[in-house]
């Protein structure tokens, strides 16, 4: 997702605002009447109730005043803007009287937000069906609520809500966009944010440009190479405590839910259906910008328009700790999700696990724009049963960059594709059905059928049980033992930590299998090697443990081989209980694939790397590229010293694509 430098439009209603006399005070406590069918304007009780929104918007409301509009009528070409906060325990409420439907409130183009809220806090807004419809496509919101260098404002409520057919003007993001829901902060002088705020339970529909928006001009930071607010900009100030759950998202111009500028987010349990539906601008479906802490789970996504984007769900600049977990996307025409960080931003720590992607097109997983750094990407199941770019791998991430385990490509069509998906990092995934040009090699790859019950026939988030494994399942407890696995799986199974889970996105077996994870090589660094090919070709050791299979440590040859025995020394940054080494050999094809496979081994472990007495291990590998795991009885260092005592064919060489430590 690229976002585009606007021009920040003045707000005239906000400006008007601060050169009026004070409007009068209600009293506290006390229920309001609207009855927009009315024939006299009344006194606002329920026996004599305002027929429009002018004495609503002529009161200052204190805590706990509610404000109540009659079910089964319309109130047209008018704007609803109570003035006045609630407080802790007393907020003010917007919300429906009597029988019938809900309360129209249809602003027709006469307003540029139907529902308002200016430097306000404590207030609930529900039950109402809210449209904007004009002419001409416009600046335009249903509910706009918005702080401006005001410090913090706590508490909001919009539960219960129907927006729908705002015509706004489509090619618009970020501030002064249109929206259904729009909570929007401007100035620079004063921080400003929203803390405490839940979306839940609205449906949102033919809405132009997006659906559920939040957006701040308080986003500087170093994490954030591409700051969208010209010179109004402020430091990071998120937005906290946001909450966007159960709602029902439909047929939105641009971008469906987008949480931007947030801390600390929850985006569950909500249904999307059709975005990108009329913008020209590229958009996905749930996502965030400049965001940190994110969780978005138990979404359904679907219908997403065009390849420019298009993606579900997305990892986009300035993604820090993200997760996306337990989701359902399907169809969308760009893929299941975006992993696209700005230039010289900041993308890292992201998770991607436990989701299904059932007949998503495009680009499944798009891996574009610049680098995101340290995201772990399993248990997911991705059903490609129309032509794809399976993974699409174009700014040259490396498995430092993006990691794949213990997923299930399950590929029915015929012309889909891997693009460049090699340089990642992967292990323990599998791979069925057809093999598309480009498959990544796996050193603990399965191309057997993982036995699900009905792969492909997902109907719904709740009707998913197609992805279930079956009993005798190659996949049960086959897969990488991940650091951080989660408690559960897609269908609520339990996930146990330490515990060697089955592939894809259900967890059948729940008796425990032990198996050593990864010891984390963020930290790592090469103490001692004692020859490495530098004029050829790159082979240095580092190659070694740098996430990319496809570059490798090579000894020298350039002027002489140096003989055997060869050995590299590796730092790992810490000190870790270390129980087994992994040795991945080149991957390469040719005549040269097998030169510097390792014959005969030694691996030793050290506290201190000057002392390392004997061997934890000894032995011979086998003569093919696959992976070799070496166990032996756990030892505590921070250390790891691997010594190619032969080559398999006798050569002076020794090559290594990756090496691990497990624990």
């Amino acid at each position: 997702m690229h976002p585009f430098r606007t021009t920040l439009i003045a707000l005239s209603l906000v400006a008007a605002a601060v050169l009026v006399a004070a409007p009068p005070a209600a009293a506290a406590n006390t229920t309001y009447y609207v009855d927009c069918s009315a024939t006299a304007a009344g006194s606002g009780t329920q026996a004599s109730p305002w027929n429009s929104f002018a004495a609503v918007n002529s009161r200052t409301f204190t805590s706990g005043d509610q404000i109540l509009i009659r079910r089964g009528t319309t109130c047209a070409g008018q704007q609803l803007w109570p003035k006045g906060s609630g407080s802790a325990g007393a907020p003010n409420i917007v919300d429906a009287y009597g029988t019938g439907a809900k309360p129209i409130l249809a602003g027709n183009g006469a307003v540029d937000d139907v529902v308002k809220l200016y430097n306000q806090q404590y207030w609930e807004i529900r039950n109402l069906d809210i449209s904007n419809q004009g002419a001409a496509p416009a600046a335009r919101r249903g509910v706009h609520i918005i702080r401006e260098n005001s410090g913090t404002g706590t508490y909001y409520r919009v539960t219960g809500v129907d927006v729908h057919d705002i015509n706004g003007v489509q090619n618009k993001k970020d501030d002064n966009a249109s929206a259904g829901i729009f909570f929007e902060v401007l100035g620079n002088s004063v921080q400003t944010k929203f803390d405490d705020v839940v979306i839940a339970d609205n449906t949102v529909r033919a809405v132009d440009r997006y659906g559920i928006h939040f957006w701040t001009r308080w986003m500087t930071r170093p994490e954030l190479a591409n700051p969208n607010c010209g010179s109004t900009c402020g430091a990071w100030h998120p937005q906290t405590r946001v909450v966007v759950r159960g709602n029902t998202v439909t047929d939105i111009g641009g971008d469906a839910i987008v949480v931007h500028h947030t801390q600390g987010a929850l985006v569950e349990r909500n249904r999307v259906d059709g975005f990108r539906m009329r913008d020209t601008n590229c958009a996905a479906g749930v996502w965030g910008w400049n965001v940190d802490d994110t969780l978005f789970q138990f979404n359904e996504v679907s219908g997403g328009r065009s390849t420019c984007d298009g993606q579900g769900f997305d990892l986009d600049e300035g993604n820090i700790r993200t997760i996306y977990q337990y989701n359902y996307s399907h169809d969308n025409e760009g893929g299941f999700i975006l992993l696209c960080n700005g230039g010289g931003s900041t993308t890292k720590d992201n998770i991607v696990r436990y989701n299904i992607s059932q007949n998503d097109r495009g680009d499944v997983v798009d891996l574009i724009c610049g680098k995101i750094t340290n995201t772990k990407i399993y248990n997911n199941v991705f059903y490609v049963g129309q032509n794809a770019k399976i993974i699409n791998n174009t700014n040259g991430s490396t498995g430092a960059n993006a990691e794949f385990y213990n997923n299930i490509f399950y590929v029915t069509s015929t012309g889909s594709s891997y693009v460049n998906a090699g340089s990642l990092l992967w292990d323990s995934n599998t791979f069925y059905g057809q093999h598309p040009a480009g498959e990544p090699a796996d050193p603990a790859k399965s191309t057997a059928d993982p036995l699900m019950v009905g792969p492909g026939t997902a109907t719904s988030i709740s009707n998913a049980g197609g992805y279930r494994l079956r009993a005798g399942s190659p996949a049960l407890a086959s897969g990488q033992v991940m650091t951080n696995p989660g408690s559960r799986d897609f269908f609520g199974g339990v996930v146990t930590a330490g515990c060697r889970p089955d592939r894809g996105a259900h967890q059948l077996t729940t008796t425990c299998a032990p198996g050593g994870g990864v010891v984390p090589r963020t930290g790592w660094s090469v103490r001692y090697v004692d020859s490495q090919e530098t004029a050829a070709e790159n082979g240095a050791a580092t190659n070694a443990f740098d996430g990319n299979i496809s570059t490798i440590w090579h000894t020298k040859y350039t002027g002489g081989s140096d003989p055997a025995p060869h050995e590299i020394q590796i730092n790992m940054g810490a000190s870790y209980s270390v129980s087994g080494l992994r040795y991945l050999p080149r991957q390469d094809g040719g005549s040269g694939a097998a030169n510097g496979r390792i014959g005969q081994y030694e691996v030793y472990v050290s506290t201190d790397g000057t002392n390392w007495g004997t061997a934890v291990a000894t032995g011979t590998f086998a003569n093919d590229a696959s992976q070799k795991d070496v166990r032996f009885t756990a030892k505590t260092g921070q250390y790891l010293r691997l010594r190619a005592v032969s080559e398999v064919a006798g050569n002076p060489w020794t090559s290594a694509a990756e090496i691990y430590a497990l624990n």
